[in-house]
């Protein structure tokens, strides 16, 4: 029976615990015949007006229940902020040493922080792509000092263990790149619109490397608030119904939804749609110009809210590119037979837990792909 336990422990991943601004998830994921299983998993809602420094015990105390609920195997964990307690963005840098383009960083980061550079913690990623007077992108990742430390505090009290902070997109570009990681692979580009709780990303992958990511401005909040002005709905009923169109596997039966109600929503979200669709298309186009010509052949549309009706189709008509909902590994497929054999699982499509899962798997990630992502995680 220890025999069995070690090899499970072994095969599994640490614990992904994706931060939003609503809720809390955790997800222990392991390799099993080759597809994504669920070894563990379990969210909270986040205690309304958290901030660092503020009732941190509420915090503490909510993320005990959940790990206590999981069914966990060992308190390794990889974390990710929530979307609004970080700065992306990215800029431009002459070539440089690695430790001045650090400091440089850190210097730009603290200036569009409005901070001393001493209160903040600043990564960056190279993307490849260049300007014709020798000027590199760098994607830089910012964000508070005093953020992280609340976050491991209360992660910590709760009984794990943290071994890394990470990106919400870094993790969706590790569960989509287990399979593209050798040398062969990185002139094979795919596309990655992850829509999400507060904002949206788009990232184009090279292989593993992701050679473009920008955030969009739209996301699950933006839906909701749309839904509650045209229907004159305050916003929790506007959102219960935006996710009772999205949900089929937490027993909700959409046929049961009211046609009118449902074309109402669909009507009401279409000026959103259209509005996301061209931010794609502009950065899409930016990529190409960039990249000189290059493009993926399809879009993946992943996050919590990317099976919102009609959704897809706007995206691929706007960028005359098909959309789909999983890889063409069928990467979410696996993952979501394992949360359908999960009887507690409330937490939506597998499309959800696309972040957590990317978390999860960074403890069996392998040391060469850990070298090839440099800068992009920061160890805890």
């Amino acid at each position: 029976m220890r025999m069995l336990l070690d090899r499970f422990r072994d095969g599994a991943g640490c614990v992904g615990v994706e931060f939003t601004d609503r809720l809390v998830r955790l997800l222990q994921v392991r390799m099993w015949r080759g597809r994504l299983d669920v070894a563990g998993i379990s969210t909270q809602i986040m205690p309304r007006g958290v901030e660092p420094g503020t009732d941190q015990d509420a915090l503490a105390a909510r993320l005990r229940s959940a790990v206590v609920a999981g069914g966990f195997v060992g308190r390794k964990c990889a974390v990710s902020l929530a979307r609004s307690d970080v700065e992306m963005y990215p800029t431009r840098f002459p070539e440089m040493p690695a430790d001045e383009l650090a400091e440089a960083v850190r210097w730009d980061a603290a200036e569009r922080l409005g901070i001393d550079r001493t209160d903040v913690e600043a990564d960056y990623i190279k993307t490849g792509a260049k300007s014709d007077g020798g000027r590199q992108e760098i994607l830089i990742v910012a964000t508070p000092s005093l953020i992280i430390e609340r976050r491991l505090d209360a992660v910590m009290a709760a009984g794990l263990r943290p071994i890394a902070v990470d990106t919400h997109f870094g993790a969706v570009a590790r569960l989509f790149s287990q399979h593209h990681r050798r040398d062969a692979d990185q002139d094979v580009i795919r596309g990655v619109i992850e829509v999400g709780d507060t904002s949206s990303t788009l990232i184009i992958l090279h292989g593993d490397r992701i050679a473009l990511c920008r955030s969009l401005d739209i996301g699950g909040c933006h839906l909701d608030a749309r839904v509650a002005d045209q229907l004159g709905l305050d916003i929790d009923a506007a959102s219960e119904l935006r996710q009772a169109r999205l949900q089929p596997m937490a027993g909700i039966d959409i046929a049961t939804i009211d046609p009118a109600t449902d074309r109402a929503v669909h009507e009401c979200l279409r000026p959103l749609f259209e509005e996301l669709s061209r931010d794609i298309l502009m950065c899409l186009r930016y990529y190409g110009v960039t990249f000189k010509g290059q493009k993926p052949v399809r879009l993946m549309l992943t996050g919590t809210e990317a099976r919102e009706p009609g959704l897809a189709h706007t995206i691929a008509r706007s960028c005359g590119m098909p959309v789909e909902l999983d890889d063409e590994l069928g990467t979410l497929a696996g993952l979501e037979s394992s949360l359908l054999n999960v009887k507690s699982h409330v937490g939506g499509s597998a499309s959800a837990w696309v972040t957590a899962s990317g978390l999860s798997l960074r403890s069996l990630v392998m040391s060469k792909t850990r070298r090839k992502a440099g800068r992009l995680e920061r160890a805890a």
